[in-house]
């Protein structure tokens, strides 16, 4: 099932794509970079003054021609691929990077610590079919600067196997990699599958910060991956309120992005690309705090996510279908399907969002659902964990194949059982294939009224329980030997260690 949508016609992804071309001439990005990344730069024909780097019309021609060269390569193909990306089947993830959790016994927020990831690990993996692209907790009783390498430390000691987690200090990624090392065996290995993120994050608009640089040259020096860059703007502080303006801006300075990364690494022509980055979130004028959820904020993921398209050719796009990484060929942009609500806690607020925005979602191809995370995904909750899992579970049913062979329309059932009347409960066919039809939710009760009032429920107080007890009884899957885990162990000492001289 899937709804066609257009926000922008050709005529106005045209007229804003001439509007960004003029701001990515004029506007120099702001780079505290080092020589070695400014050599690429001017290499490739920016011209670098101090910490601004401008790129003049003959670098931005050789840009845009390559990513036209990128699209008509892959025009044939997008056919096939957008039905085969429509029929994906939805994918469910724990997501975000919080620092708070919202108490399972109380609903209020606390800091969240090291035992709350550790059983956030064990819970996850105990569904079996739920995958993970951030930590969603970062450990506050950590010391600050590695409490990116204790989170890691903490995944990979608590779950099947290693997960995502950004490295925050260009001191702590040699940890990172040692503790992969320890996992895969070898630093080929680690190579070959880089699980944590060493990106290049920019601060829009046009700001590229030393830290950030340092973190990804390195991690390119070391493992030979290509530097990623990402951003996250924010409308109305950011960037502009309006959509046009905001889709402008985001574009020119998406478009300077990928002429850094083409001057450090090449374009991956067969592989990810730096796409058209749209807005991240909203600063709400009423309480001015930034928040990714709302028609508004959804309007600007679309444009962005159709002048990706326009320059890039691929998919349609389906905002909040995928993660952070995105390839050319399909357009998907984190934040709206659900994944991230406004609420605090717990709340039919949380419900309410969440059901909202995944339901648009979906219908306009999206098959993706972020579950677990409150407020914008500073605040990981056991409990709406749960409640999210069983709204995934409602559309996986609701998203299936239907499937319509002669056992399934059993026409000799209706045949011998329609003349007699409303029978089917008797039936064998019922029978074999009731479990398969129906849904069965553990949390909304769907019994008569008067039936429901002899016996109340409350759908949050019956999610409390079901976490409460998740929780609790939730093994710890951590394949490592005991070696394995003193070695991980040591490295996170040491990694405060370092941290601590630092401070001194």
């Amino acid at each position: 099932m899937r709804m066609e949508t257009e926000l922008l016609n050709k005529s106005q992804l045209k007229h804003l794509f001439e509007q960004a071309i003029k701001v990515w001439e004029k506007v120099p990005f702001r780079v505290q970079g080092t020589d070695e990344f400014f050599d690429y730069l001017t290499a490739y024909g920016c011209r670098v003054d101090g910490e601004k780097v401008y790129f003049p019309k003959t670098v931005i021609n050789k840009v845009l021609a390559q990513i036209a060269e990128y699209k008509n390569k892959y025009t044939a193909q997008d056919k096939t691929r957008k039905e085969e990306w429509s029929a994906t089947a939805l994918e469910m993830y724990t997501h975000g990077q919080a620092l708070h959790i919202c108490d399972l016994e109380t609903n209020k927020l606390r800091p969240c610590l090291e035992a709350d990831l550790a059983a956030w690990c064990r819970a996850v993996d105990r569904f079996g079919d739920v995958e993970r692209r951030h930590p969603t907790f970062i450990p506050q009783d950590a010391p600050l600067g590695s409490q990116d390498v204790h989170a890691f430390a903490t995944i990979i000691l608590n779950s099947r196997h290693l997960h995502r987690v950004s490295v925050y200090s260009a001191k702590m990624l040699p940890f990172f990699i040692e503790i992969s090392k320890i996992v895969k065996g070898s630093l080929e290995e680690v190579k070959k599958d880089q699980v944590f993120a060493a990106k290049c994050w920019v601060n829009s608009p046009f700001m590229i910060t030393r830290e950030n640089i340092e973190i990804a040259m390195e991690a390119r020096r070391r493992l030979g991956a290509p530097v990623i860059f990402d951003q996250m703007p924010v409308a109305a502080g950011a960037s502009p309120v309006t959509v046009a303006g905001s889709l402008v801006q985001n574009t020119a300075e998406s478009l300077a992005v990928t002429a850094m990364s083409i001057a450090i690494d090449g374009m991956a022509i067969d592989g990810s690309i730096h796409k058209i980055i749209g807005t991240n979130a909203m600063i709400d004028m009423r309480d001015i705090c930034q928040r990714q959820a709302g028609p508004d904020l959804f309007l600007h993921k679309m444009a962005a996510a159709q002048m990706h398209v326009y320059l890039f050719g691929g998919n349609p796009p389906a905002p909040g279908s995928g993660g952070a990484s995105i390839t050319a060929r399909t357009v998907s942009l984190p934040g709206i399907g659900g994944s991230s609500v406004t609420a605090q806690t717990v709340s039919p607020q949380s419900l309410y969002e969440k059901a909202m925005f995944a339901s648009f979602d979906f219908a306009v191809g999206g098959r993706s659902l972020g579950i677990g995370c409150l407020a914008a995904s500073d605040v990981g909750s056991p409990v709406q964990l749960m409640l999210d899992y069983e709204m995934g579970l409602f559309f996986r049913h609701m998203l299936r194949d239907v499937s319509t062979d002669d056992e399934h329309i059993g026409l000799e059932t209706i045949l011998e059982m329609a003349p007699r009347g409303a029978y089917c409960m008797e039936t064998e066919h019922t029978a074999r294939f009731f479990r398969e039809e129906s849904f069965f939710p553990a949390f909304v009760d769907q019994r008569a009224p008067l039936a429901w009032a002899q016996n109340p429920t409350d759908m949050i107080d019956k999610a409390r329980q079901r976490a409460r007890d998740w929780f609790a009884t939730a093994e710890n899957q951590c394949p490592l030997s005991e070696n394995q885990r003193r070695q991980i162990q040591a490295l996170v000492t040491e990694a405060d260690r370092v941290v601590q001289e630092n401070i001194k």
